[in-house]
């Protein structure tokens, strides 16, 4: 997702996420006290309802996988959308610290597994560690798209892409990658999930387990 890492500048704790927690989980100071390579410019009364607007906002949510050679990573991605229709070009944003992006980087390719609204487990097993320290594939039924990217095999579709090496775009913590659909098609079909959709049922199991949103 976008988002980039913030520090606790009282005790050192760092969270990643499009903004800062409420209050820091480990000595309980306010938002305010965390810091990122990028400093917020909205008003701190407004922090939370742009949050809430941009939960609002109709992202999708997909698991955007690379190879390069034998090396393959996927993570969770929620900003893929078609740029032109001839020829037909999407653009995807990835955090220029992910293993992702070092593949994307190198091979120049990637493939966007589709998630279902039922796909939870996949948001959490490809979301929240990275490819660098464990095998985030293992036991997970995969399908390979030709351009040797790895695709979920229960998702609902898929496309594949080849990068437009002149229309990279840095975006300060994020690179933005323009490519050329090379493939894809339906897999398993069904309706897709979305970010706001995903965050309503988080912050249900949160309050279920007496967690703050």
């Amino acid at each position: 997702m976008i988002a980039q890492v913030w520090k606790c500048s009282v005790c050192g704790h760092e969270t990643i996420g499009l903004f800062p927690p409420e209050t820091c989980p480990e000595c309980g100071e306010p938002r305010s006290v965390y810091t990122s390579d990028d400093a917020l410019k909205i008003p701190t009364d407004e922090v939370d309802g742009v949050i809430d607007a941009c939960c609002k906002v109709t992202y999708g949510l997909y698991m955007i996988s690379s190879a390069d050679g034998e090396r393959i990573n996927g993570q969770i991605g929620n900003t893929l959308f078609q740029v032109t229709s001839v020829p037909p070009r999407v653009a995807i944003a990835i955090n220029r610290q992910n293993y992702t992006h070092e593949l994307i980087e190198k091979s120049g390719v990637f493939a966007a597994s589709i998630l279902g609204r039922d796909d939870h487990k996949f948001v959490r097993r490809f979301g929240y560690r990275s490819g660098r320290d464990f095998d985030k594939f293992k036991g997970v039924e995969t399908r390979t798209a030709r351009n040797g990217c790895p695709v979920l095999a229960g998702a609902v579709g898929y496309l594949e892409g080849e990068v437009v090496p002149e229309m990279t775009v840095s975006a300060g913590t994020h690179t933005i990658f323009i490519a050329d659909l090379t493939g894809g098609g339906i897999l398993a079909g069904g309706d897709p999930m979305t970010y706001a959709h995903y965050h309503e049922v988080r912050s249900g199991e949160k309050k279920k387990a007496g967690l703050k949103d």
